[in-house]
């Protein structure tokens, strides 16, 4: 990722007001950046990248600023409200950002001042259209409609016909996930909406420009964790927030699971039409122009940002379906967005499109693989974790790793989604016996209508990573549509492998093994393992 008109490796000092020129629609926002250039503000779709002390136009890796801290709030209401200048650290208080606001609250005798945007950033502006959003007062339902059937306590998510919402947003499952919670909590939809109404209320009028110190209302937060990397003072005890690296044990009041009721997405039959994910730019870096505008007529770019932990308290997940009916696989109707530009080399826009724009249009991920949502996924191991508990208990055997992952998106595949839109997920374990050491893997496939065996694998050399070992595997796994890659396995471990039969759950229960089958699972992988 890299910005057009920035010097290379220019790091962000300070992050001022927010700006619009009078008559404009866009929104922009001031930076100080150094070394000192040109470029003195950015449009506001950028605000998901843009966090104090953090260097873009990258060109030598650097260790991130700062001082790390982790702090637990016990709710935000007993937070007080400053503007930076009131932060005691002489370094923070006397540049040229010092009105803009902050919260101010102590942990373990420490007083922290948060600059409220870096909040809003970590919360709820993790996409540029996210970003652009929270300035239009009642945004969120001129783009979405909630609808709840109290009856069967369920609750769904009409993104309407004339939303902007990306491709990206509607097809990767994070960030569906991070919209829903948004809309559907209402702590968090009435902090969300907060944003437009302090522009609102306290923007001022300048000869050209509407202008705005940025400020909002936070969700209570009760028992939410931050990791925290900043400024701190030990003599003063204060710390002055550069950035959040991430957010955990977030309050849900959302339901489970939440069905998006997307119109762009057309019923087809299994494996029909192209990957449920976003398409990531697999060219050249992409190169960020603020200054134009995107067309509606190009395909959306995925730019690959730093990314930062998202964890709420409860487990949600979500399903892309289409208008009125169960999804058992699609594709888009708009098949234009889905294809990919043509160009390696590529300068992109990410502001909102028009048929009047000249760039293709793009957005930021920044879940990255910083998300531990796989708790949502452990009752479809429940079964194969109990066989191994099983083997490990009735065996010489010592249990050493356990993971739970997320298949990986690969352009021109669609196995890494259930049927449902939701991820794939492989579980496997490592056990040693003697001195050799095993690894078992198991891949939820109870939305196939065949089942894949459990693979049992051999570690070949003396020096070898398990970790690395099953990324290879996942993407292999992937192109060969949910088979075990025999050509790749006879190459790079020879026959240390085998594929072990397990039972079939019933159609109403699937996962779900009675302790009898678990146990006669356990006996076909001891055989196997001891016959060495």
């Amino acid at each position: 990722m890299k910005f057009k008109g920035l010097e290379d490796d220019s790091k962000i000092k300070e992050i001022g007001s927010v700006f619009r020129r009078h008559g404009g629609a866009d929104w922009s926002i001031n930076v100080k950046l150094t070394p000192h250039q040109q470029k003195q503000y950015f449009g506001f779709s950028q605000v998901p990248i843009l966090a104090r002390r953090r260097v873009l136009n990258v060109t030598t890796a650097l260790p991130q600023a700062g001082f790390t801290r982790s702090v637990t709030i016990a709710s935000t209401h007993s937070w007080e409200v400053a503007q930076i200048k009131a932060c005691p650290i002489p370094a923070v208080n006397r540049a040229r950002d010092a009105k803009q606001w902050c919260f101010v609250f102590d942990f373990n005798g420490i007083r922290y001042f948060l600059p409220q945007i870096e909040l809003a950033r970590v919360l709820f502006l993790h996409t540029a259209y996210l970003a652009r959003l929270s300035l239009t007062h009642n945004g969120l339902s001129q783009e979405f409609d909630v609808q709840q059937e109290s009856e069967l306590n369920k609750v769904w998510i009409n993104i309407l016909p004339t939303s902007s919402l990306p491709l990206n947003s509607r097809r990767d499952d994070a960030l569906r996930q991070r919209l829903a919670w948004i809309l559907l909590d209402e702590d968090a939809r009435q902090s969300f909406e907060s944003i437009a109404i302090y522009q609102l209320k306290n923007g001022y009028d300048s000869d050209k420009y509407r202008l705005w110190d940025f400020q909002f209302d936070p969700p209570a937060l009760a028992g939410a964790e931050l990791a925290l990397r900043g400024h701190y003072e030990s003599e003063l005890n204060a710390f002055f927030v550069y950035e959040i690296d991430g957010i955990s044990k977030l309050p849900s009041s959302c339901p489970a699971h939440v069905d998006i009721v997307d119109p762009r997405y057309a019923v087809g039959q299994p494996g029909q039409g192209r990957s449920g994910q976003a398409r990531p730019h697999t060219g050249a870096e992409p190169t960020i122009d603020d200054d134009e505008d995107p067309n509606t007529d190009l395909a959306e770019v995925q730019i690959d940002a730093p990314s930062f932990k998202f964890e709420l308290a409860r487990p949600l997940s979500t399903t892309r379906i289409s208008a009125g009916k169960t999804r058992t696989g699609g594709h888009e109707k708009d098949d234009k967005q889905a294809t990919p530009p043509k160009n390696n080399s590529i300068e992109v826009s990410t502001d909102e499109s028009s048929i009047h724009g000249i760039l293709p249009p793009a957005d930021y991920n920044v879940t990255g693989d910083k998300n531990d949502d796989s708790d949502t996924y452990t009752d479809k191991f429940k079964a194969f974790d109990a066989m191994v508990r099983q083997l490990v208990n009735t065996s010489n055997c010592v249990h050493m790793h356990r993971e739970i992952r997320k298949l990986p998106t690969i352009y021109g595949y669609s196995k890494n989604l259930r049927r449902d839109g939701s991820p794939r997920y492989l579980a496997w374990h490592v056990i040693k016996k003697s001195n050799h050491f095993y690894s078992l893997v198991e891949v939820d496939t109870t939305d196939n209508p065949s089942s894949l065996s459990t693979l049992l694998l051999k570690q070949k050399y003396g020096s070898f990573s398990w970790s690395q070992y099953i990324r290879e595997l996942e993407i292999q796994l992937i192109k060969h549509s949910l088979v075990w890659p025999t050509s790749f396995l006879t190459r790079t471990i020879d026959n240390n492998y085998k594929r072990i039969s397990h039972p079939k759950s019933l159609p109403e229960t699937p996962g779900l093994l009675n302790q009898e089958s678990i146990r006669k699972w356990a006996e076909r992988v001891k055989l196997e393992v001891f016959s060495d």
